[in-house]
């Protein structure tokens, strides 16, 4: 049973994100997965009676089972709304401890130490189950640049950081994104040997691991943003503080003042966009900035090898999927990142915040193309063997193995 709020049933289905889900049976190593999103009526409109009920259960496929619990257990109680969530709780635990009988669930996994840790440890204990809790960045870092939380339920940083220490230490295994995510969980007093590192590979769409020149091409999809006969740039980010995408803008602002007149490209959504389009404007690059949206996975597939650069200031799962894509990359020296971009190897390393410096390696790679087929090629090399499937898939089952050994015996 796995405790994930990334994305709802929906959302998962419109960015064509299923995978995400799907390969948590690690090849068939468990017969049945139940995925957990425990708040899932957020994001229904405030007014609307489908933020409150039971929990929603649906299958994803024969082998995956997608339950989203509710803010509320009643709607005629919707004005204590604190009350209400701890009564739509407990009705979800109590769901899930009948579904964990039921059904002989043999192991918990939280994808983060907060919200999912705290619901994923509850169950886990109360049914002595075996918990894997997931550290997928770096949170220490984002609070640094960022000043706030992660968790917007946990109001001061001391305080996340006490929940981080307590959940990962107390958890069966901690698995970490990356060598950086790792020293992370270290770094909150978990033995190394109680760690393991689970790159994304698995999670990535299988379409990004196809040959780019085998891939449908995504002129078209270029054109359909306005884009043609032009250096692209793209940035595949949300669009929030701790992702530090305008950097891309502040970049194109740069290049236009030596003569190279670009388009940018963003794929991704978020509340700052109203704002960074506002600071195109005031750079004076409005027209070379193109606000694509979320976009899914066959149009990032598509794309990625069409062009020129793809600019990360700080990204995790699209900097996978730009380098399987062959693209050239520019990015910044932070979290993860240094770990497949290599200075003139696989693309272009950045100091951490330095736009102009971002500047200056987009055009080395925009005025050199042998260089930028030269590193791309190579970043593809690294990334496939950095995240191949089976590699990660070999690491998960002989962790599993040995926590369920227990249960066997």
């Amino acid at each position: 049973m796995v405790f994930d709020t990334a994305y709802t049933y929906d959302v998962m289905h419109k960015l064509n994100m299923s995978l995400f889900v799907t390969v948590r049976d690690v090849e068939g190593y468990f017969d049945n997965v139940w995925t957990v999103h425990a708040v899932a009526s957020l994001y229904c409109p405030a007014s609307s009676g489908l933020r409150y009920g039971r929990p929603i259960v649906r299958k994803v496929n024969q082998r995956h089972t997608h339950i989203e619990g509710k803010i509320g257990r009643f709607e005629n109680l919707a004005w204590f709304p604190m009350l209400n969530f701890l009564f739509a709780q407990a009705d979800l635990i109590w769901f899930l401890m009948k579904l964990i009988k039921q059904n002989r669930i043999s192991i918990i996994r939280a994808e983060d130490p907060y919200f999912n840790g705290i619901l994923g440890m509850i169950v886990s204990r109360l049914n002595r189950l075996p918990i894997v809790i997931g550290v997928w960045s770096n949170p220490e870092k984002i609070r640094k640049d960022t000043k706030k939380t992660l968790s917007p339920r946990l109001k001061w940083i001391w305080l996340e950081r006490l929940v981080e220490r307590f959940m990962l230490r107390r958890a069966h295994r901690a698995l970490a994104g990356n060598l950086n995510n790792r020293d992370f969980i270290l770094s909150h007093g978990v033995q190394k040997d109680r760690t393991e590192v689970i790159r994304i590979g698995t999670a990535i769409n299988t379409t990004h691991f196809s040959l780019p020149s085998k891939r449908k091409c995504g002129l078209a999809d270029l054109e359909s943003v306005g884009v043609t006969d032009q250096q692209v740039l793209l940035c595949i980010s949300r669009l929030e503080d701790l992702k530090l995408a305008d950097h891309m803008i502040r970049a194109v602002a740069c290049l236009k003042g030596r003569g190279l007149n670009v388009k940018a490209l963003y794929a991704g959504d978020g509340s700052l966009r109203e704002m960074y389009s506002k600071l195109a404007e005031e750079l004076g690059v409005a027209d070379q900035v193109v606000f694509c949206g979320d976009r899914d996975q066959d149009w990032l597939h598509r794309v990625i090898p069409c062009v020129s650069v793809v600019v990360s200031p700080c990204t995790g799962r699209a900097l996978t999927e730009a380098a399987l894509g062959g693209a050239p990359i520019v990015a910044y020296d932070t979290e993860w990142q240094s770990e497949i971009i290599e200075q003139g190897i696989t693309g272009e390393l950045v100091p951490f915040l330095d736009y102009s410096r971002m500047a200056d390696s987009i055009e080395k790679i925009l005025k050199d193309n042998e260089y930028a087929n030269k590193i791309g090629f190579n970043v593809r090399e690294r990334a496939l063997d950095m995240m191949d499937p089976k590699k990660i898939n070999a690491v998960l089952i002989n962790l599993y193995n040995e926590l369920l050994v227990p249960l066997d015996s």
